[in-house]
């Protein structure tokens, strides 16, 4: 399509679905539907696994427990060992993203209005993502400003400086009281020069001056920990479902897959032992997952180990681990025999090199010590391939994931052991929940904009009946909602060539869902 002043709703959705297949599979197969039918599909018990999963209740309740108590971690472990499937599209941090919010409130459905059993809503995320990355874990959104969409929404408002931006999420330090001050005067230098209204500067200040400036939230020793309680109370002032709603509860999948990595590093039939260890079948997935995303990439990788200087920062993947440089960015790894022994070898984006032993004990000392950080596969090896959970993705996932399960399968029959192949290959690796929003807000005009957190609490929160009339829309309403993000994510022209195309997406969703999407609008 060439570049016009305005396109259909439709349009800009097929324009999303030329660049991304998977949202047009989802589309065409279930678009007719209800969330809340779609939505059933996540409700599917455990199914059978390589390995036992007992241990993952252990995982997720040793995380839980310091930081928000020992009723939530017993409650979220055990909802978590009750479920077939687990949402990992969302990336760790305080969240104001629109879509992973709405994304894990619309997985979290069943279990909102009743359907499913569970207290809980856990959600798996990814703290190898920069404070500054798109879902901003530096600070808060703000979807809902003076000045409209022109202004390219959602507006950022940090809390951690600006020298901090590249420092991995889960490796950040805890935001101190003058960071949290420094914010509070940023929202009203903001309600000064007319960037957000005066009731949307008082939902941000109400969260700073009490969310984020409790001992409890203050006295934690990292941001990972403090995002966990501060998403706990912000589900909370969001859901007005029932007198008791289900908390949300966000885990670090690196945490918890270092935690199990301990264990099956010491049974040589685990999985992860035989992939890590097995010189055969090691060599055979690196070979064979070459250039998957989500993985690694062996030329760049040894091209970026040789280059002169600092390297160029081409994106590289990583093989099974991340390395940790001193200031708490990751160094992607390839592995390297030298004088007859594996290693771990990179190089960080200041061009310093990396290299340890890639044995058990050292892999485990340097995971806590913080000196190494699981990566995607080997997340999605103990979650997924080992213990049998079907994790719910977004719009990439489902072809990485199916890919890397399509690797292990065969590669496991190549050694002859058919029945585990058989096991891992009945896994579901293509749920998708990613790019749908049943919430939105008024713009300025006939527009509709994204909502997140902010612009919910200060509507009054989410009731039961607007749950009702969310999941009554169709799969293909909701990602005609989410149209904001997908048509980024799809990196479709004109977000690059149209600078009012927020204004022009904005007046689509209008003509295409006023009257039919609950808007959240300032009490």
């Amino acid at each position: 399509m060439t570049l016009q002043s305005q396109y259909s709703a439709s349009e800009y959705l097929e324009m999303v679905c030329q660049r991304l297949p998977v949202v047009k599979n989802i589309l065409n197969t279930f678009g007719h539907m209800s969330l809340g039918q779609y939505t059933e599909q996540f409700n599917i018990p455990p199914c059978p696994a390589v390995q036992p999963r007992d241990d993952i209740r252990q995982a997720a309740f040793d995380q839980i427990y310091p930081v928000l108590g020992k009723n939530i971690a017993a409650r979220t472990a055990n909802d978590l060992m009750a479920s077939g499937t687990v949402m990992t599209t969302t990336h760790l941090g305080i969240d104001y993203f629109a879509n992973s919010v709405q994304g894990n409130l619309i997985y979290g459905a069943g279990i909102l209005t009743g359907r499913s059993k569970g207290t809980t809503i856990p959600i798996f995320c990814f703290g190898n993502v920069p404070l500054n990355s798109s879902t901003f874990a530096r600070g808060l959104l703000v979807y809902g400003t003076e000045t409209g969409v022109s202004r390219k929404i959602p507006l950022r408002l940090p809390i951690f400086p600006d020298n901090e931006k590249r420092t991995m999420a889960g490796l950040a330090k805890p935001f101190t009281m003058a960071m949290q001050q420094r914010a509070i005067k940023k929202t009203i230098a903001w309600k000064k020069q007319n960037l957000i209204s005066e009731t949307t500067a008082g939902t941000i200040l109400s969260l700073l001056e009490y969310e984020y400036a409790q001992d409890a939230v203050l006295n934690q020793d990292s941001y990972a920990a403090q995002a966990m309680i501060v998403n706990q109370m912000l589900g909370k002032r969001m859901l007005k479902t029932s007198e008791h709603p289900p908390d949300i509860v966000y885990l670090e999948i690196e945490k918890i897959t270092a935690f199990l990595l301990d264990n099956d590093l010491n049974h040589k039939n685990s999985l992860a032992y035989r992939i890590f260890f097995n010189p055969t079948l090691r060599d055979t997935i690196i070979d064979q997952l070459d250039g998957c995303p989500g993985c690694w990439h062996a030329d760049k990788l040894n091209a970026r180990n040789a280059a002169q200087g600092k390297p160029d920062g081409t994106a590289t993947g990583t093989v099974f681990f991340w390395g940790i440089d001193d200031f708490g960015r990751r160094v992607p790894l390839l592995l390297k025999s030298i004088k007859g022994d594996l290693h771990l070898c990179g190089r960080g984006d200041r061009g310093d090199f990396f290299t340890m032993n890639f044995t058990r004990d050292e892999l485990m000392q340097a995971l806590e010590k913080q000196k190494l950080l699981p990566s995607l596969f080997t997340c999605f090896l103990l979650i997924c391939f080992a213990r049998g959970f079907s994790c719910v993705g977004g719009v990439f996932q489902g072809a990485y994931l199916t890919r890397m399960k399509t690797c292990i399968v065969d590669s496991l029959k190549s050694q002859g052991d058919t029945t585990n192949a058989k096991i891992i290959k009945k896994i579901t690796t293509t749920l998708y929940q990613d790019g749908m929003l049943a919430f939105m807000s008024p713009g300025q005009g006939n527009e509709l904009l994204p909502t997140g957190p902010i612009e919910i609490i200060q509507a009054g929160g989410i009731n039961k009946n607007d749950l009702a009339r969310a999941i009554g829309l169709t799969v293909t309403q909701a990602h005609i909602a989410g149209l904001f993000g997908a048509l980024k994510d799809a990196d479709v022209l004109i977000t690059r060539q149209q600078p009012d195309w927020q204004h022009m997406v904005a007046q689509a969703c209008f003509t295409e869902l006023y009257g039919k999407i609950c808007l959240y609008e300032p009490c």
